[in-house]
């Protein structure tokens, strides 16, 4: 299956969030350029190493910019950079070109650049729409910077733009999650993404909340995603995979890419990739990466790609099928056949002839589910 996807990890950022354990750097301006002349390094010489195999380009139907905070890089650098991506690939002209973005860093220049230049989508890193849960997350920008960032990025003329939010936060109440939700339904965005807080090993994170009873439970948790998917659901946003939200035909491809198992490009520091069956990664040192861009490692090969498979897109509500579980279960059949009608009288799931289709409430709990039936 020839890729059709491509990911471009910008690591810098103005701060670095306690939560995060992405790889990104703040107060490293200094690097832009080097670091895009690495890329560029990068998409070239191995673009032209794996064409050299008789693998074929094909037609780009995604291209995601994320970060880290791809909006601190000037247009004139991207232009160097789309400049070499194109000379590899061909971009669809409806192609989805997604930049990340976080308050406080929109550019009213900047983003009229990113749009000639082909950027048809932003995604903004709100994350709350109240100024406590902000000061928690430990996130610089304010709501009225989020606001800002929403109207500039609409005066720049993107229609299409993703919210990016988190609950299950520390402090955060029921009411104050809620207003969250119909604060950015009043801005029409076509995308909504959520994701319930992480503790993420090696993060300020796991010191500041390293006692689990200073965190929301797991059924708070559960509830602010129930709420979430029901207000959702009644605004017109189909709830198409786990975390994401859409409206009729803003489904993102490049989430689906990942989630239908699809492979993909990818460039950057620490940028995994998809290619031939093999996973690889890049070095998630970043001087090393700007020194030698080109160096990468096999992350993992796996065996049973249908247990991959039914992994990944179990997280789609187009469900999968009861074959797939056959294909990789290490159950005997009436064991789960019996967790099957289990779950469904739990209202996790739902069966249509072959297929599972998990409910809102089976999405939040998938690898839960998954592990009972394989």
């Amino acid at each position: 299956m020839n890729p059709e996807s491509i990911y471009i990890h910008i690591p810098f950022c103005k701060t670095k969030c306690p939560y995060c354990d992405f790889a990104s750097w703040a107060k490293k301006e200094h690097l832009f350029e080097e670091y895009i002349d690495a890329l560029i390094s990068e998409i070239k010489t191995k673009c032209e190493a794996y064409f050299a195999m008789g693998n074929l380009p094909q037609p780009i139907h995604s291209l995601f910019i994320g970060g880290g905070t791809p909006s601190l890089i000037p247009p004139d650098l991207y232009e160097k950079l789309f400049s070499e991506l194109k000379k590899h690939f061909q971009f669809l002209n409806d192609c989805e070109i997604t930049m990340e973005l976080n308050p406080g860093t929109a550019n009213d220049n900047f983003l009229v650049g990113y749009k000639k230049l082909g950027v048809n989508r932003i995604s903004i890193g709100a994350q709350s729409f109240n100024e406590k849960i902000l000061e928690t997350l430990g996130r610089k920008h304010s709501v009225d910077e989020t606001i800002e960032a929403i109207e500039k990025i609409k005066n720049a003329g993107f229609t299409n733009f993703n919210l990016d939010f988190i609950f299950s936060v520390p402090g955060m109440t029921k009411q104050i999650w809620e207003e969250s939700i119909y604060k950015a339904l009043s801005f029409n965005p076509k995308h909504i993404s959520s994701y319930s807080l992480i503790i993420e090993p090696g993060t300020p994170f796991e010191h500041i909340y390293k006692d689990p009873k200073n965190l929301p439970t797991d059924d708070t948790a559960s509830e602010f995603y129930m709420l979430l998917c029901q207000t959702l659901n009644e605004n017109g946003y189909k709830h198409y995979e786990v975390s994401n939200f859409a409206k009729s035909g803003f489904e993102s491809k490049h989430n689906l890419n990942y989630w239908l198992a699809k492979e993909y490009y990818a460039f950057g520091v620490g940028a995994h990739r998809y290619l031939n069956g093999l996973r690889t990664a890049n070095t998630k040192d970043l001087d090393l990466y700007i020194s030698n861009p080109n160096i990468e490692t096999i992350v993992d090969f796996p065996i049973n790609y249908d247990f991959e498979k039914i992994m990944l897109t179990s997280r789609l509500n187009q469900g999968f099928s009861l074959k797939s579980i056959e294909r990789v279960t290490t159950k005997d059949k009436h064991y789960v056949k019996n967790m099957l009608n289990t779950l469904t009288e739990g209202g996790f799931i739902e069966l249509f002839e072959d297929n599972v289709h998990l409910t809102d409430k089976g999405m939040f709990v998938n690898n839960e589910i998954l592990l009972k039936l394989i």
